[in-house]
């Protein structure tokens, strides 16, 4: 279970954005045996890591440490992303059925899909529920996200022809 970073407070605080994403991954994993969580994302502006906040998080919650392999690099989705992929890809070589959900926001889940496919990995959407937003925010942070493929595509697909995916 891929749970994407996002906003952290510079006192560990994490947003409600990232709350509804370890809560929805969270309630994708009760349906599910064996899950292992690979929370994601750097330290950005003087705050923790989102991983070691989603980490926290999880915790918390009740989910044995071991259960959770966090990946604290990457500035953004496609950093995050690469930063994990040596973890992903040594799960896939040692269960090759593995079942990849991504747990992030709905807007934003479909780039991350793209991504992983674009490396040779299927992924299931957990998405968090929609934010209590206006419509015209929400609408913003879809066209946002889908103008960030405009560079994340060129990008996932010169590192995999680069073969720059195994350094991380």
């Amino acid at each position: 279970m891929l749970i994407l970073g996002c906003t952290v407070h510079p006192d560990g605080t994490p947003s409600k954005a990232l709350r509804r994403r370890v809560e929805a991954a969270l309630r994708r994993a009760s349906t599910l045996p064996n899950v292992s969580f690979v929370p994601l994302g750097g330290a950005r502006g003087g705050s923790p890591a989102e991983a070691t906040v989603i980490e926290r998080l999880l915790c918390e919650a009740g989910v044995p440490a071991s259960a959770v392999l966090p990946c604290p690099l990457g500035q953004n989705t496609i950093e995050s992303l690469r930063a994990c992929w040596p973890l992903l890809a040594a799960a896939r070589a040692a269960a090759p059925s593995l079942e990849l959900h991504v747990c992030t926001d709905g807007y934003h889940t479909l780039r991350c899909q793209l991504i992983l496919a674009l490396w040779g990995l299927r992924s299931q959407a957990a998405p968090a529920p929609r934010p209590a937003l206006p419509r015209r925010q929400l609408l913003a942070l879809r066209w946002r996200d889908r103008g960030a493929l405009l560079k994340d595509v060129p990008l996932a697909l010169l590192w995999r022809a680069a073969g720059q995916l195994r350094r991380g």
